[in-house]
């Protein structure tokens, strides 16, 4: 009866975030058709391969369940082999959606994201070599995230500064600086905390039992927290005019010029005086 119970809190906690990130995916999806965008494309592709992945794992969850309750003969090793290969593929993409990210907003300066990409090599031979170890593959997967996501929360940071060192910024534009940085944050934290959580349990013999159920979850988690990020891009709010949101203390001084308030998840110049430019100019991927 416990192994039966076991199996059965697998199962629920898999389709449980499964199902948490199908309705996830609806809302992405329509956003990203009804609000189209320059740059949409990459970011519409990126949301229906992970998903795609994340249904093929939760499927193959489920069979191995299944499998596992009611005694059913099944491959059970070949299966176990393409559900952890398809969460490593799924794992690439995501991580290579937040380094994009990273990219994007230090505006597409390579060397910043040099060392995350070399991480995201190693971590793709680790997720396709099964023979490899699992913990040095979640270890370097948590520290790549780590990384990409101090690097875009700090650019971000900077660039408010910078702003409020040059201007005479009202709450307005400080809560926009703070909930920016915030959701990054929040969105690298997600899957960087459920990792942490893997590792932390499958270090400690006694802690074995809730390894598979945390495992599960990862699996679904890490579709979701790249897919937040998506719909936070979709929405991209942006562009007031700077009368509400942003004044410049030396335009103000000579005339009543408006600018865009800058967008703070794009690749936007890294200068103060960058921001008497405007930043309307400024697509949703980056690009001008």
């Amino acid at each position: 009866m416990d192994d039966f119970w076991y199996d059965i809190s697998q199962l629920w906690t898999g389709t449980f975030f499964y199902g948490i990130y199908l309705v996830l995916f609806c809302i992405c999806i329509y956003i990203l058709l009804n609000r189209p965008r320059p740059g949409n494309t990459i970011y519409l592709v990126t949301a229906i391969a992970l998903f795609t992945l994340s249904t093929a794992q939760a499927v193959l969850n489920l069979v191995l369940g299944a499998g596992e309750v009611d005694y059913l003969d099944i491959p059970f090793d070949h299966l176990e082999d393409a559900a952890n290969i398809i969460y490593g593929v799924n794992n690439i993409i995501a991580d290579a959606l937040v380094i994009y990210r990273c990219y994007v907003v230090w505006d597409r300066k390579i060397h910043v994201v040099v060392l995350p990409t070399l991480m995201l090599i190693v971590t793709s031979v680790f997720a396709v070599d099964l023979k490899l170890p699992a913990n040095p593959y979640f270890g370097l997967s948590f520290a790549t995230n780590v990384i990409v996501t101090a690097l875009t929360a700090g650019r971000i940071w900077w660039i408010c500064r910078q702003c409020r060192l040059q201007s005479t910024v009202r709450t307005a534009v400080q809560r926009q600086c703070v909930s920016s940085v915030a959701i990054i944050v929040e969105s690298g934290v997600l899957y960087s905390a459920t990792v942490l959580a893997y590792l932390i349990l499958n270090s400690i013999p006694s802690m074995h039992a809730v390894r598979n159920p945390i495992y599960q979850m990862l699996t679904q988690v890490v579709g979701i927290a790249p897919t937040l990020i998506i719909v936070r891009v979709g929405l991209g709010v942006k562009t007031l005019p700077t009368e509400s949101t942003l004044k410049m203390t030396d335009v103000m001084a000579s005339d009543s010029s408006r600018f865009s308030q800058p967008d703070l998840e794009k690749g936007l110049p890294g200068t103060p005086r960058d921001f008497e430019k405007g930043f309307s100019n400024y697509d949703a991927d980056g690009s001008a």
